[in-house]
């Protein structure tokens, strides 16, 4: 697979998550509730009826998004314009960067082997943390760039988040590494295909017919169903990172006095919301790839695929239809994790930073020191155990 077709896979990809969240947001702030019918959004009543108005046309928004970037820039005295280029250049090239170590595509053929990515690090999981560290410098410069006192409370916000965050991100990433004995994202990954232990025990246990029956149907030992605790930690402490300070809150529908973009015009917002729904993204990413196995799927050999259609279509096609399966596969899991996040989002009430930072110090990051050590001794308890793998 050459270079440039990987680059147009992880376009497509991301493109995709990108308009799903916009889906997703669009519809959160749009739903009406049924209890609540003074709540529902506005409607005009010209141009289609008052339930069809232009607006729910994709075109006509289309339209209306790209006159919004070709119109005549307003110019904010006392803005800093470096320093807000600066910081749009430096964080959309670390979510490129954080986009391109994500292992979308698997192996060729589902085979074992070298992996297809853009970006392969050995220390993956330590470029995350550069990535969302770069992620978070660039947000607190967009924040004092603006002249506006909320766009600096902001960004004092997102310094704060990004603090909080940190530890609670390492400590939820430590037993995934002692998991799989690597920092490496793809060999994360290919930890994940092997069989959930508990499952092959049990089979051995019961007799050679059980064990024969499990492996027929081997369970995936994704990280979600292995350590369901790290998910949860990992969960909470990503949304701290890519929560991202704007002024308008895009489930809600809401507009907040602290946050970034008060005085931006129609071209700045567009970037803005680009780069909080490409957070998101990269962030839904990363719990696929660390929690969800990639793209595999669960009771799919590919490789037995492929020597089953060899006789008639020969070896490259059906390696080609594997790797587009992988790839396929991980755009529905990302468009799924963003589609929970999303309605949890909307169903969850918005804390306080001073609360959500209790939280994170005081609650969850004892409850991650004690995850740490659990997985590190169940790790070295397996190791004894002969025929078990961790």
């Amino acid at each position: 697979m050459t270079p440039v077709f990987l680059v147009l896979v992880w376009l497509v990809v991301a493109m995709l998550g990108v308009a799903s969240l916009s889906v997703f947001e669009r519809s959160s702030r749009n739903r009406v509730r049924l209890d609540r019918p003074e709540l529902a959004p506005p409607r005009k009543v010209w141009g289609g009826g008052p339930l069809h108005p232009p607006s729910r046309a994709a075109t006509a928004r289309a339209l209306a998004g790209f006159a919004r970037l070709v119109r005549r820039r307003t110019r904010v005295v006392d803005h800093r314009p470096g320093l807000r280029r600066g910081s749009r250049v430096l964080g959309c090239s670390a979510l490129v960067l954080g986009l391109a170590m994500l292992p979308i595509a698997g192996n060729w053929g589902g085979a074992p082997g070298s992996a297809l990515l853009l970006l392969d690090l050995e220390g993956g999981l330590v470029a995350v943390l550069l990535v969302l560290l770069a992620m978070a410098f660039a947000r607190i410069a967009l924040g004092l760039s603006e002249r506006s006192a909320w766009s600096r409370m902001g960004a004092a916000r997102q310094t704060s988040r990004a603090i909080a965050g940190t530890s609670l991100l390492v400590l939820a990433m430590i037993p995934l590494a002692i998991d799989a004995a690597s920092l490496r994202l793809h060999d994360l990954v290919v930890d994940q295909q092997q069989t959930l232990w508990p499952v092959a025990g049990f089979g051995r246990l019961f007799g050679p017919e059980v064990a024969a029956g499990l492996e027929a149907w081997p369970l995936p030992a994704w990280n979600l169903f292995t350590q369901p605790l790290t998910a949860i930690l990992f969960a909470a402490a990503i949304s701290l990172w890519v929560s991202s300070p704007r002024a308008d809150v895009p489930g809600a529908g809401l507009v907040g006095i602290t946050g970034f973009g008060l005085d931006a015009d129609a071209g700045e917002l567009y970037w803005i919301r680009v780069e909080s729904r490409l957070a998101a993204v990269f962030a839904a990413g990363l719990f696929v790839t660390l929690f969800l196995g990639s793209g595999g799927l669960p009771f799919l050999d590919p490789t037995g695929l492929v020597d089953s259609a060899e006789p008639f279509l020969g070896r490259g096609v059906p390696e080609a239809l594997v790797t587009l399966l992988h790839v396929s596969v991980f755009a529905v899991k990302l468009v799924f994790v963003l589609f929970v996040a999303s309605r949890v989002a909307r169903m969850a009430a918005a804390s306080r930073d001073d609360r959500s930072l209790r939280l994170a110090t005081r609650r969850l990051l004892p409850v991650a020191w004690a995850n740490l050590l659990l997985v590190a001794a169940l790790a070295l308890w397996l190791e004894g155990l002969p025929g078990v793998a961790s």
